[in-house]
C-alpha cells in the first residue's frame, strides 16, 4: 500500500458546513474525503477505500455513527476510527467503543488542535497496524516458504505435496470468507513439517495406500503433534499450531455438527486442512476429481458437508499433460516430476510430484554434474505449454492439478 492510500481520511457527517471546514483544514496534509451522512459514507468507503481513518458524527438522519462505524469495520478491519459527538452520556460512549472499535472518541464542539492530534495519532495508529500485517503475513509467510522449500529438499516424500495443499486450502478458505487468511495459508506450508520425524519409506506408504505396521500408523498419526508442539513456541503461531493439530481429527472426535462450520478459527482450519490432505492424497493415488469427491463422501470419518461442497466449487481439473525427458538445464518451473529421482547409490533426490523450483534445479545439477545422477529428468508439462510442444518420449496422460484464478 502507498503511503498516499495509507493517508486518506474518510469525514462522514450530516452538517456540510463542519464537513467543509475540515477538509479545508486538513486537505494539505492528508487526502480528505468528505460524505453527508451514513448511506454516503457507506458509498464512498465501497467506491473509494480503503481508508486510513474515518471520523463520523453520532447523530445522523439516516444511519446513525454506531451503525455507520460498526459497517466500517466489517468492510475494513484494519481503518482506524474516531466517533465525533455532541452527546457525552456513558452508554453512548459505551456503545461506540464495543460495537464500532473506536479508536478516539471525541466530543462536539471539537478544537481544531484536538481533531488535529487525533487525526495524528489515528495516521500513525493505523501505520503500525500496515506494518505489523506486513511482517506477518508477507515477511512470515516467505520465510516459511523458504524453509520448505529447503525441507522439500531434505525430505522429498514428505514435502512434495505442499504447493497443491496450500492452493486448496487457501481457495477453500477463500470461498468460506475466513479472517486472517494467512493463518490457514502458513497451516497448509506447515502441515507436513512433523513429517521429517518419520522414515520417507514409511511415510510413502501412506501417501500410496500400501500396508502399515502398527507401530508405523502410530507414528503417523503423531506426526501433527510433533508439528504443533514446534510450531507453539513461536509468537503468533498459536493458531496455525492448532489448526495443524487437528488436520487428522474428524467431526465426531471434536464433537462438531454438520449444519454449521466452526467458528473457532484453528478447528475450521483444521477440518479444511483434513480434506485437501486427503483430497491431493486421493488425485496422487491416480483417481479423477470425481472419484476423490467421491471416496471424500464415502468416508468413515465423515468430512464437513461446507468444506466439500466448498472443494467442489474450486477449479480442481483434469489436464492433459505430456510426458518427457528432458536434461536438468531444461528443467522450469511449469515442470513437475513424473518420477522418483535417485541417486547412483540409491538416495531419493526428489519425490514424484513435486513442482519444479531453483532449488530443486541446483540440486539436481550439482548431483549430474558430480556425476551421482544420470542427467535425464521425466517431467510433466500441460499440453499446449511451448515445453511440451517437441521431443515428447512418452504417451499423453492425463494428469490432475489445481488450476489457479486468473
Amino acid at each position: 500500500m502507498s503511503d498516499q492510500i495509507a493517508e486518506k481520511i474518510l469525514v462522514v457527517d450530516d452538517d456540510s458546513n463542519l464537513l467543509s471546514a475540515v477538509e479545508r483544514q486538513f486537505r494539505r496534509k492528508y487526502t480528505m474525503v468528505i460524505a453527508e451522512g451514513g448511506k454516503e459514507g457507506i458509498r464512498k468507503l465501497k467506491e473509494e477505500g480503503p481508508f486510513a481513518v474515518v471520523i463520523s458524527d453520532m447523530r445522523m438522519p439516516d444511519m446513525n455513527g454506531i451503525q455507520f462505524l460498526a459497517q466500517a469495520q466489517g468492510m475494513y478491519p484494519n481503518t482506524v476510527r474516531i466517533m465525533l459527538t455532541g452527546n457525552a452520556d456513558l452508554e453512548t460512549a459505551m456503545h461506540a467503543v464495543n460495537e464500532g472499535n473506536i479508536f478516539r472518541f471525541l466530543l462536539k464542539p471539537c478544537h481544531k488542535s484536538t481533531l488535529e492530534w487525533a487525526l495524528e495519532a489515528a495516521v500513525e495508529q493505523h501505520r503500525l497496524l500496515f506494518a505489523e500485517r506486513e511482517l506477518v503475513e508477507k515477511t512470515l509467510k516467505g520465510s516459511v516458504q523458504v524453509l520448505t522449500d529447503i525441507l522439500a529438499l531434505v525430505n522429498p516424500v514428505a514435502f512434495s505435496r505442499i504447493s497443491r495443499l496450500q492452493s486448496y486450502v487457501s481457495e477453500i478458505a477463500e470461498r468460506l470468507e475466513v479472517k486472517q487468511l494467512w493463518q490457514y495459508e502458513l497451516a497448509a506450508l506447515l502441515s507436513q513439517i512433523g513429517c521429517v520425524t518419520i522414515p520417507p519409506d514409511t511415510l510413502a506408504k501412506f501417501y500410496t495406500g500400501a500396508n502399515a505396521t502398527a507401530e508405523e500408523r502410530e507414528m503417523f498419526a503423531a506426526h501433527p503433534h510433533v508439528a504443533a508442539r514446534l510450531l507453539g513456541r513461536i509468537p503468533r503461531l498459536r493458531v496455525v499450531a492448532e489448526m495443524i493439530a487437528d488436520q487428522q481429527m474428524g467431526l465426531q472426535e471434536l464433537g462438531l455438527a454438520e449444519d454449521c462450520l466452526p467458528t473457532d478459527p484453528g478447528t475450521l482450519g483444521g477440518q479444511i486442512l483434513r480434506t485437501a490432505i486427503e483430497f491431493d492424497t486421493q488425485m496422487s493415488r491416480g483417481n479423477t476429481v470425481s472419484q476423490a469427491m467421491g471416496r471424500l463422501k464415502s468416508a468413515a470419518k465423515p468430512h464437513h458437508p461446507f468444506i466439500l461442497n466448498t472443494l467442489m466449487h474450486i477449479r480442481v481439473v483434469d489436464v492433459e499433460i505430456a510426458t518427457r525427458t528432458v536434461s536438468v538445464r531444461d528443467l522450469n518451473d511449469t515442470m513437475i516430476l513424473a518420477e522418483n529421482i535417485r541417486a547412483r547409490n540409491g538416495l531419493l533426490v526428489a519425490a514424484k510430484g513435486q513442482h519444479v523450483n531453483s532449488s530443486m534445479r541446483t540440486l539436481l545439477r550439482n548431483y549430474v554434474e558430480r556425476r551421482d545422477l544420470q542427467d535425464g529428468i521425466g517431467v510433466t508439462v500441460p499440453i499446449g505449454h511451448p515445453n511440451a510442444v517437441d521431443k515428447i518420449e512418452m504417451p499423453a496422460s492425463l494428469h490432475r492439478q489445481t488450476v489457479n484464478p486468473a
